[in-house]
């Protein structure tokens, strides 16, 4: 065989080897940043789940026991100025223990709606991939909307309903009735900033590292063949 036929021959069969190398190590990596991904979702949603958990729990509590709080006090009081303030600070926050349940962020494991993807192929994979990145989107909505202006709007109403029974409805000064109006803002400002967004820097987290459209900001390691004369002879080069 000639020295150009057999070198032929050799660049035929190492593309042959490149091309199949070059297929199952994008393969490879593909399947690694799609765990990744996922891996990446599951425990965003697992913080979120906690963070959401945490704060319902805790605010419904803080109500309730408020709640009952003032109301013990209400029948034990024989003073009429705390007794009113203990009524209407009853109200308001049971009227806050109703508004955490009925809130958007409700205790929700919903990590456990994907659990039952056994990622043994791709094609389960992709599908638990696209459940986690819908529901990441939902939470990050949710938590959006929660803090929308109509949630600030709401309870200011709330608080400025308190306020007026204090000072016109209970004939006190009107003092009286800022400062419970004051108080109640401080109160609902608070549930309403302590309201996790976990999933909102999770979500641009995400799209920071894969984009939006899934695709992932790392690059595969190319593989370049060549042929190259030089003083030497013919040369077939691989660079990784």
């Amino acid at each position: 065989m000639r020295g150009w036929q057999w070198l032929t021959c050799r660049m035929v069969i190492l593309t042959v080897l490149v091309g199949s190398f070059q297929t199952l190590n994008a393969q490879e990596l593909s399947d690694s940043i799609l765990h990744r991904r996922i891996n990446f979702l599951q425990n965003s949603l697992k913080s979120d789940q906690q963070g959401t958990n945490q704060w319902w729990y805790g605010w419904v509590a803080g109500y309730g026991g408020a709640t009952l709080a003032q109301g013990a006090i209400w029948l034990s009081s024989k003073e009429l100025s705390t007794r009113q303030d203990m009524a209407v600070g009853a109200i308001t926050t049971f009227a806050g223990t109703i508004g955490q349940l009925i809130s958007a962020f409700q205790p929700d494991y919903f990590t456990d709606k994907v659990s039952q993807f056994p990622e043994l192929t791709s094609g389960v994979s992709l599908e638990k991939l696209a459940v986690l990145e819908k529901i990441l989107k939902e939470r990050a909505l949710v938590e959006t909307e929660a803090r929308h202006w109509k949630a600030h709007l709401l309870c200011t109403g709330v608080n400025l309903a308190s306020g007026m029974v204090t000072w016109l409805g209970f004939h006190r000064t009107i003092w009286d009735g800022v400062a419970n109006f004051g108080l109640n803002c401080v109160i609902t400002e608070a549930q309403i900033w302590s309201q996790p967004i976990r999933a909102r820097r999770a979500l641009h987290r995400y799209n920071k590292i894969y984009g939006k459209d899934g695709a992932t900001a790392e690059s595969f390691p190319k593989i370049n063949l060549s042929f190259v004369v030089s003083t030497n002879g013919p040369e077939v080069r691989l660079r990784f």
